[in-house]
C-alpha cells in the first residue's frame, strides 16, 4: 500500500514538474519571439528611417510592457509636423525629460517614431578561421541566428506540451502528429547538415587551391575536443588542432594537423595557406575533417527509422477487411 502510494505521488510530482517547465519554456519561447519580432522592426527603421531631432514636451518613466523591466525606460511625447507623438527611450544612465532634445528614427510606412541603437560590437570572427569549428550559422546575421533560436525554441516547447497533453488526456492522432513533426525536422536536420558539410569542404578545396603559401610564427596550439567547444574535456578520443599565430602583427587561430601539434612550439615557423578574398589561413598540412559526414547520415538514417516506424504504425492500427 505505502509502495503504491509513494509510486503515485511520485507520479504526480514528475507531473507537476513537467507542466511547469512546460510553462516556463511557452512563456521563455513567447519572449523571444516578440525579441524577435522588435529586432526586425528595428532594423527596418534602421535601415529605412529618417533620422529627425524632436523637441520633447513630456517624459514619462512608466513599465508599459514586458521590456521596460528589463531597461531604464521613458515614454517620451512630442510634436512632429503638428501631430502627437509617443515612444520609448532607453537610456542606461542620466534622464530625457521636457524640454530636451533628442534624434530618433522616423520612419513614414509606419508614422512611429523608435529609438536609434548604437551598438558597440567587438567582431571577433576575422581572428578565427572559419574552418575552426565551422558552422554555416556564422554567417547568418543576427536576426536570422535569433529566427534559428526561436524556430528551436518552439520545437521543444511543442514537444514539451504534447507530452503533458497526451498524460492528461491519451490522444492517438496527437501522437501520430508529433511523431509526424517529429520526422520532418530530423530531415531538415539531415538536409541542413549536408548542406553545412558541401559548404565545408567546398571553402576547405578554395583555401587550399587559390590560398599562396606564407610562413607564420606560431604563438601557441592547442588541442580541443570534438563536441566540447570549451576544449576541457580531455578524455575525448577524438580531436581537432589549433594553433594561435601571428603575421603583419596580427593574431590569428588556424586549424593544424596531429603532427603540427605534436612537434610545433612557439615561435617556430608553420607554413600556410593565405587567400586574401575571404581573408583566412590554413595549415599547408591540415587535412579535411571527414567526421562531419557522420552527423548528417545519422539524421537522415535516424528520420528513415521514425518515417517506417510511423508508417507501420499506421498500417497495424487500420481495420481488417472483413472475409466475405
Amino acid at each position: 500500500m505505502l509502495k503504491q502510494l509513494l509510486s503515485s505521488l511520485g507520479r504526480i510530482y514528475s507531473f507537476v514538474m513537467s507542466l511547469i517547465i512546460t510553462a516556463i519554456l511557452c512563456v521563455i519561447t513567447w519572449g523571444f519571439w516578440e525579441y524577435y519580432q522588435d529586432a526586425r522592426l528595428q532594423k527596418q527603421f534602421m535601415l529605412e528611417g529618417q533620422r529627425i531631432s524632436v523637441l520633447v514636451d513630456k517624459g514619462e518613466q512608466k513599465q508599459r510592457s514586458w521590456r521596460d523591466i528589463l531597461g531604464n525606460s521613458t515614454y517620451l511625447t512630442f510634436q512632429y509636423r503638428g501631430k502627437a507623438y509617443t515612444t520609448r527611450f532607453v537610456m542606461d544612465s542620466g534622464y530625457v525629460g521636457s524640454g530636451d532634445r533628442v534624434h530618433l528614427l522616423y520612419h513614414p510606412t509606419y508614422d512611429a517614431f523608435r529609438q536609434p541603437r548604437n551598438e558597440v560590437r567587438y567582431d571577433q570572427s576575422n581572428r578565427k578561421s572559419r574552418l575552426v569549428e565551422w558552422s554555416t550559422v556564422r554567417s547568418f546575421t543576427g536576426e536570422n541566428k535569433l529566427l534559428f533560436f526561436c524556430l528551436l525554441l518552439t520545437s521543444v516547447s511543442f514537444f514539451l506540451l504534447t507530452g503533458v497533453i497526451v498524460t492528461i488526456v491519451p490522444l492517438g492522432f496527437l501522437q501520430d502528429i508529433a511523431r509526424l513533426v517529429l520526422t520532418v525536422e530530423l530531415l531538415l536536420a539531415a538536409i541542413f547538415f549536408t548542406y553545412d558539410t558541401y559548404q565545408y569542404f567546398q571553402y576547405y578545396q578554395h583555401l587550399k587551391a587559390n590560398g599562396h603559401e606564407v610562413a607564420v610564427q606560431v604563438l601557441d596550439t592547442h588541442r580541443r575536443a570534438v563536441g566540447n567547444s570549451s576544449g576541457r574535456n580531455n578524455h575525448s578520443p577524438l580531436y581537432t588542432y589549433e594553433a594561435t599565430i601571428q603575421y603583419q602583427q596580427q593574431e590569428r587561430v588556424i586549424p593544424i594537423s596531429e603532427d603540427e601539434y605534436e612537434t610545433l612550439k612557439p615561435k617556430d615557423t608553420l607554413k600556410a595557406y593565405y587567400e586574401a578574398s575571404v581573408n583566412d589561413f590554413m595549415s599547408v598540412d591540415y587535412p579535411p575533417d571527414y567526421l562531419k559526414i557522420v552527423i548528417p547520415v545519422f539524421f537522415l538514417f535516424i528520420s528513415i527509422l521514425l518515417l517506417r516506424s510511423t508508417i507501420g504504425s499506421r498500417q497495424q492500427k487500420q481495420p481488417a477487411a472483413p472475409v466475405k
